[in-house]
């Protein structure tokens, strides 16, 4: 039987960090979501998507700290999903492709 690894509490500074970051995206009506991003034995990376328009965002909970930070500001400096046009809509700069 495998043991499980004990991981180092991340300081608090991260902690306050990913704090501050989780808050902006709730200001920002993101939801987010840590959980195991695995299916079939693939590791997902994790990311954005709308349902029923609302922004969630999954990430990954076997992350060590400083990348779900990095991750996190990433993710939030994007366009939000809902901000971008619907599929087969035209902007000003280009028409969107629309699957048939």
């Amino acid at each position: 039987m495998k043991r499980k690894k004990k991981r180092k509490a991340p300081s608090p500074a991260l902690q306050k960090r990913l704090a501050e970051l989780e808050n902006m995206a709730a200001a920002q009506g993101i939801q987010i979501h840590y959980d195991v991003l695995e299916a079939a034995g693939l590791k997902l990376k994790g990311g954005m998507c709308t349902i029923r328009g609302e922004c969630h965002l999954f990430i990954d909970r076997r992350k060590p700290m400083p990348d779900i930070i990095d991750f996190l500001k990433d993710q939030l400096a994007r366009t939000l999903p809902r901000d971008l046009p619907e599929v087969g809509k035209e902007t000003k700069n280009r028409a969107f492709y629309e699957p048939t």
